[in-house]
């Protein structure tokens, strides 16, 4: 059985533990959807790799050897194939366009059912089946060329559909909310509206009063109706939101994307806007004393880098 078939009947099985309507299947839907994704991906890999390279996208070991004319090639080795991380950073090399935050949603709600059993919600369900539905969709017909509602059957597309209908209805609703509001902050717009609920994994965040200052505002959960004031939401959104980009940055030795603000000691200050999200405040990037670009690790509103600190320490 190739690739693609798995994919078709570990999404296919995801749906039919969805429609059982029994609550100890949803873990089981989870893993299934989740395993249905990432074996899409590590179709369209394997199809890119060259002949007799043993498949070499998708393996994890890659080694290289010396073929007949005597260039080098590469060479999938063993039977382990790539993680998630790797899926993403080979597609992302290929210029293989996916929507990592939706992936990322459906990683995280199986993560969370599998190894802390969260209460689950209706409105969390569906979220997932709507965050599938949109990656499948969108991966099947812009990547692998084939009509989405053709490869899994009529059955399974109208529950993908039909769920996913819904459920946009209701974020849309939420957005729109969130919008209308006055942001400081783009970036943390964008976090509030990707945040799930830690209580039962719902994307459905909303403001009890739009006409409050964000900073005086509650925030609520529309699923399970948990609340949190402005500080508290957003810090947590924004971390979830940049974790990737930070981890990122940690992995290859790059800059963070956020750090702990100088000014409210809040871990919100967004280095590319150059603002925190939570007090507004911003500091010196440039250093006052040898005018280059301070490093974000360094940023602690003194308005100096730390060789200069250094030097000047020195000279007191």
């Amino acid at each position: 059985m190739s690739i693609l078939d798995n994919a078709r009947d570990s999404i296919i099985m995801g749906l039919e533990d969805y429609s059982s309507g029994e609550s100890k299947r949803m873990i089981s839907c989870t893993r299934n959807l989740f395993a249905g994704v990432l074996l899409l991906f590590k179709h369209k890999l394997a199809s890119l790799s060259s002949t007799d390279s043993n498949e070499v996208l998708i393996k994890q070991r890659i080694l290289p050897k010396l073929g007949a004319s005597g260039k080098v090639e590469w060479i999938g080795q063993g039977k382990k194939t790539v993680d998630v991380q790797q899926i993403r950073e080979r597609l992302e090399a290929l210029g293989i366009s996916v929507n990592w935050e939706r992936v990322d949603a459906i990683n995280r709600f199986r993560n969370d059912i599998e190894h802390y059993y969260t209460q689950l919600s209706e409105d969390a369900i569906r979220a997932l089946l709507s965050n599938s539905f949109l990656v499948i969709r969108d991966f099947l017909s812009q990547h692998l060329a084939t009509d989405p509602k053709e490869f899994l059957g009529d059955d399974a597309w109208d529950v993908l559909l039909s769920v996913s209908e819904v459920y946009e209805k209701e974020k849309q609703e939420c957005v729109a909310i969130i919008e209308s509001v006055d942001w400081t902050s783009g970036s943390l717009l964008d976090a509030l509206i990707s945040f799930n609920c830690p209580n039962c994994n719902s994307t459905l965040i909303s403001i009890r009063d739009p006409e409050e200052e964000p900073e005086a505002n509650k925030f609520y959960c529309r699923s399970c109706d948990t609340s949190w004031d402005f500080e508290t939401i957003a810090e947590a959104a924004i971390e979830d939101y940049f974790a990737y980009e930070n981890y990122r940055s940690h992995k290859d030795g790059g800059e963070r994307a956020t750090i702990c603000c100088p000014m409210c000691s809040h871990n919100t200050y967004i280095v590319h806007e150059q603002c925190c999200a939570i007090c507004g405040e911003s500091a010196e990037h440039v250093c006052q004393r040898c005018s280059m670009q301070i490093p974000p690790e360094e940023i602690d509103g003194s308005g100096y880098c730390s060789w200069c600190q250094h030097m000047m320490s020195k000279d007191d």
